[in-house]
């Protein structure tokens, strides 16, 4: 790095925009990342304009691969066929990613000595400890916090993430609004802490409809660690699905920390924990008592203990809803770090 202020360039094509917007990761997490890799400042422009081509030390593109190609004849590289007509680029060796399995390329770019990244459309974020030591030279990635955002907060930290999330290079001083210190997803965080502790997870849905199982879907792998959701969007679902009693719903309704409480209670067992959510997304809904954005979270643990929480989410009706799911991961994922991994251990 050599003490020099790194400018990197995040190149998105209308189609690498799309792809990143269907895995769910936005351009936040991306600039994030780049800075835990050395970037100072992290520029994101579309390929489709002429930004992209300013100077910059890193220029990382995330395309197609026909757009990808046309962007190295910019850069002067020229473009070869191999025997079975796989196209790539003349005296520059691929690097593969996963998910789908595809070729990538990175080269210096010459005369000026900036790094090029050439990144094809599909999985960008679980391969990203390789693509980011191409770029910085396998040097360690520097600490990136990522905490729980709340109202207020935007202007200090460092890079929102998404709604509920931001990064930073330094540690809050809250560490209660902390998810972890490594640019972790949230889903990664949660994915760990189960792992480690031979657990599996299942959610008790409302207000997400399934969010929080989808969140958790998106990683490789997740199979090990996901059970079972169930969405319990009405009181009569609640009931039928989750044994819910109508008489605790009747008298302190759906959103409150008995119905959530219960709810992850009917999920979990020995082997499984289990995350509940019940809440007023909006934009109707809400009433003076518990306006809208008012959400419960419980989860309860396979010793049998529940942890809730109210919260009142600022923003949107889908604001609201991703604010939900990302504290629900982190409310498990705290639950799981701080209790006694013995008391898991199936009779």
């Amino acid at each position: 790095m050599n003490g020099t202020a790194l400018r990197a360039q995040l190149v998105l094509s209308e189609a690498g925009l799309a792809s990143l917007f269907a895995a769910g990761i936005t351009q936040g997490w991306l600039k994030a990342w780049l800075q835990s890799a050395g970037a100072q400042s992290v520029d994101v422009c579309m390929l489709e304009q002429e930004a992209w081509k300013r100077a910059a030390d890193w220029h990382v593109f995330f395309a197609s691969e026909a757009e990808l190609l046309r962007v190295a004849l910019h850069f002067g590289r020229r473009i070869q066929a191999s025997d079975d007509g796989t196209l790539g680029l003349l005296g520059i060796t691929p690097f593969a990613l996963e998910n789908p399995t595809r070729h990538a390329w990175s080269f210096r770019n010459s005369p000026a000595p900036s790094r090029v990244l050439l990144l094809p459309l599909g999985d960008i974020a679980f391969d990203r400890q390789l693509w980011l030591n191409l770029l910085n030279d396998a040097q360690p990635l520097s600490p990136l916090y990522v905490s729980l955002l709340e109202t207020g907060d935007a202007p200090t930290c460092t890079c929102p993430l998404e709604a509920g999330l931001c990064a930073s290079s330094m540690a809050p001083e809250d560490d209660s609004k902390l998810l972890n210190d490594g640019g972790y997803l949230p889903e990664e965080s949660l994915m760990q802490a189960l792992r480690s502790r031979g657990l599996k997870v299942r959610f008790a849905e409302s207000c997400t409809a399934g969010g929080m199982a989808e969140r958790l879907s998106r990683l490789p792998g997740s199979s090990e660690v996901l059970d079972c959701a169930w969405v319990t969007y009405s009181n009569e679902a609640k009931q039928r699905l989750l044994g819910v009693s109508g008489k605790l719903l009747e008298k302190y309704g759906a959103v409150s920390r008995e119905v959530a409480e219960a709810m992850a209670r009917a999920g979990s067992d020995a082997t499984h924990a289990c995350v509940a959510v019940s809440g007023i997304a909006g934009p109707g809904g809400g009433s003076e008592d518990k306006p809208v954005g008012t959400v419960w979270i419980a989860a309860a643990l396979p010793d049998g203990t529940v942890h809730s929480a109210c919260h009142h989410f600022p923003g949107s009706r889908a604001e609201v809803r991703n604010r939900t799911v990302v504290h629900a991961l982190h409310l498990l994922c705290g639950c799981l770090q701080e209790t006694n991994l013995e008391q898991f251990t199936p009779n």
